[in-house]
């Protein structure tokens, strides 16, 4: 039997604010939201989102403004977060903390009241310090996410939530470019083969470039993958390749050797 979602506990409506697009206060802290109108007939999918340090939420729209507006067209909900709780465990260079979660889960207790959720595709997705953040939300949120994105990113923690492996695509630019403060090459290369070790279907893409420098056609690639596997996916819909539309620098993981590191 394919896993099920553990949702976090349901709020009370009275505690909920009212998710609208614009900017909400979740927990004391802002964060911009895009959301879609209620549909009877379709349920919309949830994405969250991390930026990069010293970026903003509204880079959301600088990356994923396509995939955004398919969200919202179907009913779904993506949230961009502006800054930390600053407790928890730090999930890359101090910028996100593990306790951030919390405010993901209440806006998801939240829009599954408020809208038609489709609870088996609640994404991540993120940028440098918010690409380890998404990365370990898939971690740390393994009973919910059903797969992630990040953009130079992966996750630097271990401490997995449930048994279920999310979905992962990473990107990244090649050895020596995609560097700030670590290797993102090494992190993107290494979260791949754990996620693929522990039964997770997992691609990592080297787009050649430099730091957060994944191309529209790579954006897209990722986006694809994630609607691919959905919570509990167990059957790889794409038999073991990589799929030939997506971009040739893509690699399938786990590897039967992980690559060298970069020096």
């Amino acid at each position: 039997m394919a896993p099920e979602p553990t949702l976090p506990e349901a709020a009370t409506p009275a505690s909920c604010v009212a998710l609208a697009t614009g900017t909400v206060q979740i927990q004391g802290k802002d964060v911009q939201l895009w959301v879609g109108d209620k549909q009877a007939d379709k349920k919309g999918t949830v994405l969250f989102y991390w930026h990069g340090t010293g970026s903003l939420s509204a880079e959301a729209a600088a990356f994923m403004q396509k995939q955004i507006d398919e969200i919202v067209a179907d009913g779904g909900l993506v949230a961009s977060f502006t800054s930390s709780l600053g407790t928890g465990t730090n999930t890359g260079n101090f910028v996100w903390y593990t306790d951030d979660f919390n405010m993901a889960d209440e806006i998801l207790m939240c829009a599954t009241q408020q809208l038609n959720i489709d609870t088996h595709r609640i994404y991540a997705a993120g940028c440098s310090a918010g690409g380890l953040q998404a990365g370990a939300q898939a971690v740390v949120r393994s009973s919910y996410i059903a797969a992630a994105m990040p953009n130079s990113g992966g996750s630097l923690l271990s401490d997995w939530e449930n048994e279920f492996t999310p979905a992962i695509m990473t990107a990244h630019g090649t050895c020596g470019k995609d560097k700030v403060i670590v290797e993102f090459t090494n992190v993107s290369r290494h979260t791949d083969q754990v996620f693929g070790l522990r039964g997770g279907f997992a691609i990592d893409c080297d787009h050649g470039g430099g730091h957060c420098g994944d191309p529209p056609e790579l954006v897209a690639a990722q986006w694809q993958f994630l609607k691919d596997h959905p919570y509990g996916t167990t059957v790889d819909p794409y038999k073991g390749v990589v799929p030939p539309a997506f971009p040739t620098y893509c690699t399938r993981y786990p590897l039967p050797q992980e690559l060298p590191g970069c020096p």
